[in-house]
């Protein structure tokens, strides 16, 4: 919680003047108790109207004050857990961003979700309350004993006995509840998880008729939580009767004992003594009601504490979680020179097992010492080549050959394992990412629109971007002519993730977003894959004639995407089998004269060695 609790730092002067207003606060309180035995003791039972008066002026003084200084202490300490809460959900989210792809899904999107906003809420909550019982409760704890005993020193004591009771009780509860908040979670995160997969593949789900195999499912993990909801609730609920039945059990016993005193006197002789025990024990038993309250404000706090506890654990996973690509610490600046370059150098990847967070370590049973976890095997082995402006590198394989990884490793979304990836001269690992970011553009196999407009998404490539420019990259992406018919044009509306376009329209807007970025390498992850043979075509002549000093990567699976490249990367299980041109590759590579045959079929080859 250390960690979670530093983010109250720019929030220090909200905090210590929510603080000062509480302790004055409590200071008032404590005093009207005081003024109201005095009122009774000096003004009503002497019949003292114009000391009376005096007394009652000097309470609704500290009252008055008492009430402004809540309301300021109130406004603070909510000024202050809105501030901080705020402040810990920006740096999650600003840090879930840092994060590398392998991060990310190690603690999963439904789990980083909660994280930030249910998990926040739950710190919020507890540091509001805390804030306004930090101060006045132990004030309120140690002047009403002090008082009371001042009062009374034997009641005092007999008081005294509730505070260990009431610390037995709330540690006993804590143990119960903590595991059974760490439960509550984790069911939180499968909830959101199904609901988000649910809405994200309803198409799916309801193409293969499994809506009701859905809801079941759903429903399981929702009857799940609520049931282990109640319990806790269950158990929490019971604290308060306990509290309250324990501690007012002891004002009855106070009262019978102020009884009792009054029965050993002479209601004739002695009738003053009784009357003037009556202001001492209504402020002794106004004190002890201060320090049952504040007993009960400090065991509400212990126990809201644990449900805290496993939310900031839970957001400290990501405080503290360090990127596997971690930008270097003396950036070197790409060599001018080397402009648009690109070269692999012996580059082999795997990607390292992903490890539960919650998953305690392994150890070797013959070594007292953590054991190696496996290692995955390698994606890619030994990958060369390079590319440079004007040139377009195509990449083709079969499914599972290491064509999205390469992609992957070239906008530096995950590090090479073995070897260097060179960015115009320089390794990749070097440059500062945001350098990284202005000269790739990259477009990922699942084209993605954000929410609001067209132009809004084009822009995202280029802040800047006048709409002159965006109107000419929708022309080259060939996505000018379906825009155009949209009654509002580039300010059509976008849902989220572009839920009303269709896939191609969907891939020509985010390869239009990257072609008005203007970067200096275009990477295609398959970013055709949606398009119809003639767009398709269409579309990589327009690349070619506009994009004349990118260096152009496109991923693809079908040959005919990739007929015209400068060069084209054959993978198979991670390798290079072949590079050349589409002519060449025939002659020399039979995995891709393979693929020819299942696409083209075997006239493409006797066309080609025709030709030749």
């Amino acid at each position: 919680m250390k960690k979670v609790l530093s983010m109250l730092k720019p929030h220090r002067r909200n905090l210590i003047l929510s603080i000062i207003f509480a302790t004055v606060n409590t200071v008032m309180q404590l005093f009207i108790p005081m003024y109201t035995k005095d009122i009774l003791a000096e003004g009503i039972l002497k019949y003292d109207m114009e000391r009376l008066w005096e007394l009652c002026l000097i309470m609704l003084g500290f009252s008055v004050l008492g009430i402004i200084t809540s309301i300021a202490n109130t406004y603070f300490s909510t000024k202050t857990s809105v501030g901080y809460s705020i402040t810990l959900r920006n740096y999650i989210f600003d840090k879930v961003s840092r994060l590398s792809h392998s991060d990310i899904e190690k603690i999963g999107v439904a789990s980083l979700v909660t994280r930030t906003t249910n998990d926040v809420r739950q710190v919020h909550d507890v540091v509001l309350s805390t804030l306004k019982s930090l101060v006045p409760v132990p004030i309120m704890l140690v002047g009403g004993l002090v008082l009371a005993f001042d009062i009374n020193p034997e009641l005092a004591r007999l008081s005294l006995w509730s505070i260990p009771i009431l610390a037995v009780i709330a540690v006993i509860l804590i143990a119960i509840v903590v595991p059974i908040f760490t439960k509550v979670q984790k069911l939180v995160d499968k909830l959101n998880q199904i609901m988000r997969e649910k809405i994200s593949g309803i198409r799916v789900i309801r193409a293969f008729n499994k809506t009701e195999y859905e809801d079941e499912r759903f429903t399981k993990v929702n009857l799940d939580l609520t049931g282990i909801s109640l319990k806790v609730n269950r158990i929490m609920s019971a604290l308060l009767p306990v509290i309250t039945i324990l501690l007012y059990s002891l004002v009855c016993y106070i009262i019978y004992r102020c009884i009792m005193a009054a029965n050993e006197l002479d209601i004739v002789t002695q009738h003053d003594e009784i009357l003037e025990t009556i202001p001492s024990m209504t402020a002794f038993i106004t004190f002890f009601t201060m320090v049952i309250g504040a007993v009960t404000s400090i065991v509400s706090i212990v126990v809201s504490i644990p449900r805290a506890s496993v939310s900031g654990k839970r957001i400290k996973v990501i405080m503290e979680a360090v990127s596997e690509v971690v930008p270097p610490e003396n950036p070197v600046a790409p060599k001018e020179e080397d402009k648009g370059k690109l070269e692999f150098r012996d580059v082999s990847f795997r990607y390292k097992p992903q490890i539960k967070e919650e998953k305690k370590k392994r150890f070797s049973p013959k070594k007292k010492m953590p054991a190696k976890e496996p290692k995955a095997p390698f994606e890619l082995k030994n990958v060369s080549f390079s590319s440079k402006p004007g040139e377009t590198t195509a990449i083709i394989g079969i499914t599972g050959s290491g064509k999205t990884t390469l992609c992957n490793l070239i906008p530096r979304l995950y590090d090479v394992t073995e070897g260097e990836v060179r960015l115009a001269g320089v390794n990749i690992k070097d440059i500062a990412p945001e350098e990284i970011g202005e000269r790739i553009a990259f477009i990922p196999q699942q084209a993605f629109l954000f929410s609001g407009t067209i132009a809004d998404n084009i822009r995202f490539g280029k802040r800047d971007a006048t709409d002159a420019e965006i109107w000419k990259a929708l022309e080259i992406a060939q996505a000018k002519s379906f825009v155009a018919d949209m009654p509002d044009g580039i300010n059509s509306f976008v849902s989220q993730a572009g839920k009303n376009f269709s896939g191609g329209q969907k891939q020509r807007l985010a390869i239009a977003r990257a072609i008005v970025k203007g970067a200096e390498i275009i990477v295609f992850d398959d970013s055709f894959s949606a398009l119809d043979l003639a767009t398709d075509a269409r579309l990589r002549a327009s690349l070619r004639e506009n994009l004349t000093d990118a260096n152009i990567i496109i991923v693809a699976q079908r040959v005919g995407t990739v007929l015209n490249a400068d060069r084209i990367i054959v993978l198979d299980g991670g390798e290079v089998v072949g590079q050349g041109t589409h002519k060449e590759l025939l002659r020399t590579c039979e995995t891709y004269r393979e693929i020819v045959v299942t696409q083209l079929s075997e006239e493409a080859l006797e066309e080609v060695e025709n030709d030749e």
